[in-house]
Formats: structure tokens, C-alpha cells, sequence
């Protein structure tokens, strides 16, 4: 069978832009801290601006555009699943909280036995 959606490899450009998409994360990391004086809100901004031009860079690659198919193919995969609905789901976990709360009661039976025994032989 034929992959529709090779693997494709970079090139020396690649590296290139993913050192741009690394130095725009460190200047926006440096910048958050470099500029204290300024407002939270404007020094959390720059790091997402930061961190959004890097995404952008980031794309330009080769891995970026794989990682970009394997997202949309992904969104793609999650529309074919059928969730359970309301009722599946409660009856699901209520099933899991009634064997939890069963086993929780067994292992602390057995500890207290347990616990008892080894009394008994240590006489304490």
C-alpha cells in the first residue's frame, strides 16, 4: 500500500529556521525577564508573541509541515470516534467507584489481619 502522505526530510534551510524558531523562544523568555519594570500582562504577551512567531517559523520546516499533517490527521481520527453518551458514561463510573470502594474495604480487611497476626508473633 502507498503512503498518499510521504515523510518528507529537510534540508540545511531547515536548520536554520528551527535556530530562528529557538532564538525567538529565547528572546521572549529573555525579554520577560529583562523588562521587570514593565506590566505582567505586557511581558506575558511578549512571550506568546514570541511563542507564536516561533510556531509560525516552525512551520516553514519540514518537520513543522509533518507535525502540521499528524495534527489535522488526528482532528480527522477524533471525528470518527463514537463517544459514549451521558448514561454509558455514569454507569461506567459508577461501576469503577463500586470496585474501588470494594477493594479499598478488602485491603484495609487485610491489613487489620495482617496487622494482627503480626502482633501475635511479636507479642507486641
Amino acid at each position: 500500500m502507498k503512503d498518499s502522505n510521504p515523510i518528507k526530510t529537510g534540508n540545511s534551510l531547515d536548520v536554520a529556521w528551527l535556530l530562528l524558531a529557538a532564538l525567538l523562544l529565547v528572546a521572549g523568555v529573555y525579554a520577560y525577564y529583562a523588562f521587570e519594570e514593565l506590566p505582567i500582562f505586557v511581558r506575558v504577551g511578549g512571550v506568546l508573541v514570541s511563542l507564536a512567531l516561533a510556531a509560525v517559523v516552525l512551520l516553514r520546516t519540514a518537520r513543522g509541515q509533518n507535525a502540521w499533517q499528524f495534527v489535522q490527521s488526528s482532528r480527522a481520527e477524533l471525528r470518527k470516534v463514537v463517544w459514549p453518551n451521558r448514561q454509558e458514561t455514569m454507569q461506567t463510573t459508577a461501576t469503577v467507584l463500586v470496585i474501588v470502594l470494594i477493594l479499598c474495604v478488602f485491603f484495609w480487611l487485610l491489613d487489620m489481619g495482617l496487622a494482627a497476626i503480626t502482633r501475635q508473633f511479636t507479642g507486641a
